[in-house]
């Protein structure tokens, strides 16, 4: 059997007590003092000497005894500002909830880092393990990148996961862009609110909003390449407070989804004339505001081919070609600064009918033990290949 296969099941029971500590202490954006102090507190147990590089942000090396590259490992400890309906017995004791699995992701690059460690007399050149905050919000990797994650030493390759609710153990994977990009954005329509029985009076923002909604619409159905994947959400719009006054404001939120780089700026600058046009022909105030602005995720071609083919020498568990996803992960920076490949791990409890974000998800634990040796597999294997 494969060592890191192997050891990793040695670890299981240690790797499910790091995600069962996180899962409860449950904690969000670059706010994660518990987190961080367990992971640090961790990794000092191994040997290793962390440091927390921005807020919430911890990197660590595991140093090889030959000469070589750095392969860098990632794994965000983020969880959501939501609660969870499972009554398990490690339910978050905080206002939070681990309904994305971060706290999975956590558990296994602690996993890998002590198999690594233990192996760093044959390890040639450098792991270095990417502990990041806030990627739910679309900023953690970005302010590592610009706090030196990739240098000092400088990373030549990189590769992270996510849990999937395929049957575990597999690991899905695909060429090229892996997941959506993100722009979040927020419309602030202003006009002037008057009495519902008056409309001659006022300038009705709820009826811009309306006009840009459908507008928006249309950008898919119309001006998108039917060859070409695009998801353009409108997650809320609020306005007034009464059924007899026009207000004086209405807002509108939402992302734009694609995989495409020409497709991506195309439809944003679509968007903005069309909220521009609407304004202007309805007499109302616009102001456009962007809340995220995250690339699609690229997994390399090259780097791919050879970490498969490491994974599949492993063995363990399925290794099988797998679709896109239009969700979005902020690891799509690091993705555009060095080579990259994320993998979709199955994790999905049999029988639970919840996706992530939801309050009702499950992650099957068992998944732990064959992400950990993924992890190990890789950076060990394509640093003995490229020393």
């Amino acid at each position: 059997m494969n060592y890191f296969l192997k050891r990793a099941g040695e670890l299981a029971q240690e790797m499910t007590a790091h995600r069962r500590y996180l899962h409860q202490h449950a904690e969000i954006g670059n706010d994660l003092p518990m987190t961080t102090k367990y992971v640090t507190e961790q990794l000092r147990s191994m040997g290793l000497e962390p440091e927390e590089i921005c807020p919430g942000g911890i990197v660590a090396l595991v140093r090889g005894k030959k000469p070589g590259k750095t392969y860098l490992l990632r794994a965000d400890m983020d969880a959501l500002p939501m609660g969870e309906d499972n009554d398990l017995p490690f339910k978050s004791v905080t206002c939070n909830a681990h309904t994305c699995g971060h706290d999975m992701h956590t558990a296994m690059l602690l996993g890998a880092a002590r198999m690594l460690k233990e192996r760093e007399e044959e390890l040639a050149g450098c792991v270095k393990l990417m502990f990041q905050p806030n990627e739910e919000g679309f900023q953690g990797a970005k302010a590592m990148i610009q706090a030196g994650l990739l240098e000092n030493p400088r990373v030549d390759a990189a590769s992270g996961m996510h849990v999937m609710l395929e049957e575990a153990p597999s690991v899905g994977y695909c060429g090229g862009y892996i997941s959506a990009s993100c722009d979040g954005f927020q419309i602030t329509l202003t006009g002037k609110g008057c009495h519902g029985a008056m409309p001659q009076l006022g300038v009705d923002p709820i009826q811009a909003g309306v006009h840009i909604y459908q507008a928006f619409q249309g950008l898919i159905a119309r001006e998108t390449p039917p060859q070409e994947t695009a998801v353009l959400t409108l997650g809320q719009f609020s306005a007034g407070s009464a059924p007899n006054i026009i207000p004086q404001t209405a807002v509108l939120q939402g992302t734009l989804r694609t995989y495409s780089k020409d497709l991506r700026a195309k439809l944003f600058r679509r968007m903005k004339e069309i909220v521009d046009s609407v304004a202007v022909g309805l007499g109302v105030k616009a102001e456009y505001t962007v809340l995220s602005d995250v690339p699609s995720c690229y997994n390399d071609p090259d780097l791919l081919k050879n970490l498969v083919s490491y994974l599949e020498a492993m063995g363990g568990g399925k290794v099988v070609s797998a679709e896109p996803f239009t969700a979005s992960d902020d690891v799509a920076f690091l993705s555009e600064q060095v080579p990259f490949v994320y993998f979709q791990l199955g994790a999905g409890v049999p029988g639970n009918p919840h996706a992530h974000h939801n309050p009702g998800v499950l992650f099957d634990e068992k998944a732990l033990a064959y992400g950990a040796a993924i992890h190990a597999q890789c950076a060990f294997e394509w640093l003995r290949h490229h020393s």
